[in-house]
């Protein structure tokens, strides 16, 4: 099975190299690594020149114009460039040990989803984590897993564990729906991401494309389960994204939520077929 990984990307180059070295140093490699970029103004290629070289996979940089955040429509970009079965949507900041993609695929089948969860670091470790993996050559989880507490363990479980009861009730017909996913990291066939017509991009600003999607999921008639929780993934830290204040996101989510569930209408108006902004998307072959 192959494997896309489409990595969200907008500055904040730092975190970049350090995911695209924890892609490498997996178990199983993905087949490929999409860059979803939604107009950095930094320069990419610069920022990860060094690393290139220790890169086994195929690896592709989807671009578009920063003309607000259309987080919707990047990873909708990259989707249209992929070339496998298995979609992995991550951001840039997040990190995981080396079994993670053997594990993402002992756990996916036929009509689920996977959700995943991670260990929100503060400033001071996600500095410390920064610094200690720019010395290494190659990407080393024990770095990153001897900053996470056990209390912030216990914490990724018991988030496990409430997963599984939403589920028990979405399966007795208690509730809508059950595991609710998380922007973070998502795995979705692609098959099935297209039948859903992808993130609905009229979602521009900070927040709810993703809780619009797991809406959609449910909907249509597939499942969400949450990642293992004995495989830590961790957030780096990073500063509030400035359009969370001002995002006219949340009146919209709870109109398309209505819809969704009142009409079973599972496909979003602008999606993956047919996009909303008709700005030119480039997309270039790296490695």
């Amino acid at each position: 099975m192959k494997i896309s990984v489409i990595v969200a990307v907008y500055n904040r180059l730092e975190y970049l190299k350090n995911i695209l070295l924890a892609l490498e140093a997996q178990i199983e490699k993905p087949y490929e690594v999409i860059i979803a970029d939604d107009g950095s103004y930094e320069d990419l290629e610069k920022a990860i020149t060094k690393i290139l070289p220790q890169l086994s996979y195929k690896l592709k940089h989807v671009y578009q114009q920063d003309i607000g955040f259309r987080l919707s429509r990047s990873r909708n970009n990259a989707v249209r460039f992929s070339e496998g079965e298995l979609l992995l949507f991550l951001d840039q900041d997040i990190l995981f040990d080396n079994h993670f993609i053997k594990n993402i695929k002992e756990i996916i089948k036929e009509g689920l989803v996977i959700k995943m969860d991670a260990v929100s670091l503060k400033e001071k470790e996600t500095e410390k984590i920064k610094i200690e993996l720019n010395n290494q050559k190659k990407f080393d989880y024990k770095i990153i897993d001897k900053y996470v507490t056990k209390d912030e363990k216990k914490i990724i479980k018991k988030k496990y564990q409430k997963d599984i009861i939403r589920n028990l009730l979405y399966n007795l017909n208690f509730a809508k729906r059950g595991a609710k996913i998380i922007g973070l990291g998502i795995g979705i066939f692609k098959k099935n991401f297209i039948e859903l017509n992808g993130f609905d991009e009229n979602y521009i600003g900070w927040g709810y494309e993703d809780d619009d999607l797991c809406n959609r999921i449910y909907c249509y008639g597939l499942k969400v389960v949450p990642f293992n929780y004995e495989n830590i993934l961790v957030h780096m830290y990073h500063g509030e994204d400035t359009t969370k204040k001002t995002s006219l996101n949340e009146k919209y989510y709870y109109k398309r939520k209505d819809e969704i569930f009142g009409k079973r209408d599972y496909k979003c108006e602008y999606g993956y077929d047919n996009p909303k902004d008709k700005d030119e998307c480039k997309i270039k072959l790296i490695k």
